[in-house]
C-alpha cells in the first residue's frame, strides 16, 4: 500500500502547487486505498536531511548483519552505537525519559511481536522472520526523522519487502 501511494506522487505533484493542495490530493488517494488519515512532517532543513541519511546508513548496516543466529539485543546496541558515533546520541529513538528502547520488532499475527530489536534482548533471528526496522531521530521543537521498512530475514541478511525508495525527494 505504501509503495502504491508513493508511486502516485509523480502523477499528482506539479511545480507551483501549494503544499496543502498536494497534501489534499495525496491524502484523498491514500484514503481511497484504505489509509485512516494523514501523517505530517515538517522542517526538512540540513540537520534533518543529514539525520535521514544516517538512519539509512544504520538500516543498511543492520540489513547486512541481521542474519540467522544474530542476537537482537546486539543489533540494537550496534544501531545505538552508530547513532552515537554520528552525533545523535541525545536524539536517537527519542529524548530524555521518552526515549524508546527498541529499534525494530517482529511482524506476524500481531503488529508488534518477537523478536524485538531492543536493549537487553537475547533472542536470535531465524530465517523467514519478518522484521519492521524503524530507526528514528527526534528533534525537539522540529520533528521526527526516520524510516520504517518491512524486511525478511534471509541467509544473506535482511531483504527489503518495501520497493519504494527511502530517499527524500526535494522539489
Amino acid at each position: 500500500m505504501a509503495d502504491t501511494l508513493a508511486a502516485k506522487v509523480p502523477d499528482i505533484i506539479e511545480q507551483g502547487m501549494s503544499e496543502i493542495e498536494f497534501a489534499g490530493l495525496l491524502e484523498a488517494h491514500a484514503r481511497s486505498l484504505g489509509h485512516q488519515g494523514l501523517i505530517r512532517m515538517r522542517m526538512w532543513d540540513n540537520d534533518l536531511l543529514r539525520a535521514h541519511d544516517v538512519m539509512l546508513e544504520i538500516q543498511e548496516k543492520v540489513k547486512q548483519k541481521a542474519i540467522p543466529g544474530s542476537v537482537s539485543g546486539q543489533l540494537y546496541d550496534m544501531m545505538v552505537s552508530m547513532a552515537d558515533n554520528r552525533g545523535y546520541k541525545d536524539y536517537f529513538m527519542g529524548t530524555g525519559d521518552r526515549k524508546i528502547r527498541f529499534t525494530g520488532h517482529g511482524l506476524g499475527l500481531e503488529l508488534d511481536e518477537f523478536p524485538f530489536i531492543a536493549k537487553g534482548q537475547a533472542l536470535t533471528l531465524e530465517k523467514g522472520m519478518m522484521i519492521a526496522l524503524e530507526p528514528k531521530v527526534v528533534f525537539p521543537e522540529k520533528g521526527v526523522v526516520g524510516i520504517e521498512n518491512t524486511l525478511l530475514v534471509t541467509d544473506n541478511g535482511l531483504e527489503s519487502l518495501t520497493t519504494f525508495s527511502d530517499k527524500i525527494t526535494i522539489l
